[in-house]
């Protein structure tokens, strides 16, 4: 038999009222050789306004027998981590990232490190419930830029802070809680 809807119960399986998209904290880390590297990290606590948990996906690999397809476990890939950055007037986190990039290849020497430690840091996720406590926490390991967007212009765009998106290229992650 099919279990009837029960409000208080459904308010009973939310615990702590259920996970706020808007309670969270990203913790950039930057590379030594980045200048402003500790101010930047601070700033990005609060000035990441938006980002995501990380996802990930199993690949397929079929096996064919006797003309059947047999789906079996692939390999795990994860999606670049996204995350958006307001703009202060010192342009801190982007200045940051951008001296991140040009580490990696120098817009105008093409050159760049090539060994990944130099080059690679970790970035933490932190949902946190509505009372600051820290609910889920990831660890993405061995991360660097691949795309700093660009920052709109626009008279027309009055009352707002400037913001671009920044995507993250990492290896793996840990769930630390």
């Amino acid at each position: 038999m099919a279990t009837l809807f029960n409000v208080e119960r459904f308010k009973a399986e939310l615990n702590n009222g259920g996970a706020r998209p808007n309670q969270f904290s990203v913790q950039l880390t930057f590379p030594l050789y980045v200048q402003g590297a500790a101010l930047a990290g601070n700033k990005s606590q609060f000035l990441v306004t938006a980002a995501e948990l990380p996802g990930q996906t199993i690949g397929v690999a079929p096996v064919f027998y006797r003309g059947r397809e047999i789906k079996m476990a692939g390999d795990r890939t994860f999606a670049p981590f996204t995350c958006t950055v307001l703009n202060d007037g010192s342009f801190a986190i982007r200045t940051a990232l951008e001296q991140w990039m040009n580490g990696m290849e120098n817009v105008l020497t093409k050159t760049g490190f090539t060994v990944p430690i130099a080059y690679q840091s970790d970035i933490e996720i932190t949902q946190l419930d509505r009372n600051g406590g820290t609910l889920k926490k990831y660890l993405l390991r061995e991360c660097f830029p691949s795309d700093i967007g660009a920052v709109g212009l626009d008279f027309g765009l009055n009352d707002q802070i400037s913001s671009f998106q920044v995507a993250f290229q990492y290896q793996s992650f840990l769930i630390v809680r």
